[in-house]
This record gives structure tokens, sequence and C-alpha cells, in this order.
């Protein structure tokens, strides 16, 4: 038999252990409110015994995690709740948020997402191309 087909024994170093869930960004920026949430999850399951896989995340998250006071300066930033308007007809509103603070069932995109990205630096009445169409600015707060 060739040795090409011989199965080699080969010492292989570990890779990094991979934890599931949202990874830990760069510039890791929050809300103020978002900071206490993620603090304040973290206490929680740190008491009752919780998950480790996301005691880990938020550990990690917290870690370099800054907080931004949002300043509505009129413009999409971090912590806007932008309101748009699709071209086709309806409504989406969103808030822009820290990666740890994200869950799109609430509407609460990450800051660095592609729809948060095409609103970002925007103001009320300005129209924005989104995967799904172009759309335009209706409403804006902080």
């Amino acid at each position: 038999m060739s040795r090409a087909f011989v199965k080699e024994e080969v010492d292989v170093p570990e890779g990094p252990t991979r934890r599931r869930g949202v990874p830990v960004p760069e510039l890791n920026v929050v809300t103020p409110a978002g900071l206490v949430a993620a603090r304040a999850e973290l206490e929680a399951l740190g008491r009752e015994g919780g998950n480790a896989d996301r005691i880990h995340e938020l550990s990690d998250h917290l870690a370099t995690a800054q907080a931004l006071e949002p300043a509505d300066t009129g413009i999409v930033g971090l912590g806007a709740r932008v309101t748009i308007e699709l071209e086709g007809g309806g409504r989406a509103t969103y808030h822009i948020v820290g990666a740890i603070e994200a869950d799109a069932k609430r509407g609460a995109i990450n800051w660095q997402s592609p729809l948060a990205q095409a609103l970002w630096g925007r103001r009320v009445g300005d129209g924005v191309t989104l995967p799904k169409g172009d759309a335009e600015i209706v409403a804006l707060t902080y």
C-alpha cells in the first residue's frame, strides 16, 4: 500500500475556545442603559447560577464596554430611535445600540450592522437605500 493512503498521527494544537453568542467588537460602545442592563443581567445570572455561556459572553463584553451618552444632534447615531417609511409602504422603527444590547425582535440593532450603518449620520427626511429597498427617515428621537 502506498504511504499516501496511510493516516499518520499528527499532533495538532487545539485552537482557541470558541463561545457561541455575540462577538465582542473592537470598538465596544454601548448606551448607558445597555451597560446598566448588561451588568444587572450578569449579576442575576451569577446569583442564580445561570447559563455559563451567557455569563462568559456578558463578562467579555463588560470588560471592554464603553458607555457613550447619546447626543441628540438631529443626526442618527448610537442610542437613536429611527422610524423609516418604506418605499412600498409600511413603517419600521429601529433603536441603534451596542452589540451586547442588540435584539432584533425588539427592533434594537447593533450600530455596526449594515442596516444601522445605512442609517448612521442621516437626518429626518433623508432617503436611504436598504437591502429590502429604498426608505425615508420620518422620525428620529433620542
